[in-house]
């Protein structure tokens, strides 16, 4: 069987994950800057993973490092459409990277059972900083329990 599109036609084998949300987020670096300031490590043990933590303050700008952590969060929230809520904490996200850099996450707890509840397969991750900004783009993949697409 075909499924054709417009611009062009795929065996049904091979059709790509159903994209089942996607999320972004703009963060003004120097407002992270400015938080970290004021309430230091209260903020950043509540936002981030210890493992972020490190990474970003062994950076040339922590600052720009944790806006995009941060972002990344945010942006993942809005594509799950879930926000702060339900037993979510920030350190259940944590940005990674792969041994050749593409940053990905990963989850625990209440978001790890979510992304397994909602079907989410994949998780695609984008991050850009371009001062006075830090950008992050995530779409999420799935496909429902017949395994079509959703």
């Amino acid at each position: 069987m075909w499924i054709f599109n417009s611009e062009f036609r795929i065996p049904n084998s091979e059709i790509a994950k159903m994209i089942i949300g996607t999320g972004i987020d703009i963060v003004k670096i120097e407002r992270i800057e400015r938080i970290i300031a004021r309430w230091g490590k209260l903020f950043l043990n509540r936002v981030f993973t210890e493992n972020e933590i490190r990474w970003c303050q062994q950076r040339s700008r922590p600052a720009s490092c944790f806006a995009l952590r941060f972002a990344a969060k945010e942006a993942f929230l809005k594509a799950i459409g879930w926000g702060l809520q339900n037993g979510i904490r920030w350190t259940d996200m944590e940005v990674e990277r792969t041994p050749m850099g593409k940053p990905f996450l990963s989850f625990q707890r209440k978001v790890r059972e979510i992304v397994e509840t909602q079907k989410i397969e994949r998780v695609h991750l984008t991050l850009s900083d371009e001062p006075p900004f830090a950008l992050a783009h995530v779409i999420l993949e799935g496909r429902d329990d017949e395994g079509r697409n959703r």
